[in-house]
């Protein structure tokens, strides 16, 4: 298990890809551990998602920051 910082993005470059609000901490079974590209706080728990084939957004409760896993995760 890794600790991921995730990129912060810039609303103009959503290009139409979905938003997932994690909420407090979404937690997960297994996986690394995500924190946002802004506040550093940490945005999921043991959450697999290097694996999922969907290149979501991941929208930050606390400082309302958009972020993406980086390429190099």
């Amino acid at each position: 298990m890794a600790d991921i910082v995730l990129k912060a993005v810039a609303e103009a470059y959503i290009n139409g890809r979905e938003i997932v609000n994690t909420g407090l901490t979404m937690m997960g079974l297994g996986g690394d551990n995500y924190f946002c590209g802004g506040c550093k706080r940490e945005m999921m728990h043991e959450v697999p998602i290097k694996t999922m084939q969907v290149n979501f957004l991941y929208l930050c409760d606390t400082c309302k920051t958009l972020n993406e896993i980086p390429h190099d995760a």
